[in-house]
């Protein structure tokens, strides 16, 4: 029997939102703030994890399950830095969701008034065993998502190759 690891994210990614803030003589300045966004958006970032993401053995032996809080830092290039757990669930599954984190390709950096700027983001990822030959992620099957089409789609993307 093998068993698949099942990731509901719960991220969502604002796309614009307007802030308003008093400078030091009392004026009211708005600032355009636009959220970073993974290529492709959110269902693209859904896919990725769903294919890079692993179950490690040791926590398969266990049956351990849970979610993993990642916080991570969308640097003004789109670079992913400081992946961190911020809630974890057991040292392997911690490691295992860290590493896709950090693996994750550059995303479209968040801007504040048309400029670049760094962004800390969390998302969290939830692992549970489900035994693969009853129950295939019935949510992604649903959507056509499975683990080799997800990769496909991924290595066929510009944004994968650096292009």
């Amino acid at each position: 029997m093998r068993f698949s690891v099942v990731l509901f994210l719960l991220a969502t990614v604002s796309i614009s939102l307007s802030a308003q803030t008093k400078n030091i003589n009392g004026k009211e300045n708005k600032d355009t703030i636009v959220m970073p966004q993974y290529p492709g958006g959110h269902e693209e970032m859904i896919e990725f994890l769903f294919a890079e993401t692993n179950y490690p053995d040791e926590a398969y032996e266990k049956k351990e399950k849970g979610e993993v809080l990642v916080g991570f830092t969308v640097e003004a290039d789109g670079y992913i830095s400081m992946a961190q757990v911020l809630k974890g669930v057991s040292p392997s599954l911690d490691a295992e969701a860290v590493r896709v984190v950090r693996s994750m390709p550059k995303w479209i950096p968040g801007t504040r008034n048309g400029r670049p700027v760094r962004a800390e983001l969390s998302i969290p990822i939830n692992f549970k065993l489900i035994l693969k030959n009853n129950y295939y992620n019935a949510k992604a099957l649903e959507n056509g998502i499975t683990k080799p089409t997800a990769r496909e789609k991924r290595r066929a993307a510009r944004w994968w190759s650096g292009e």
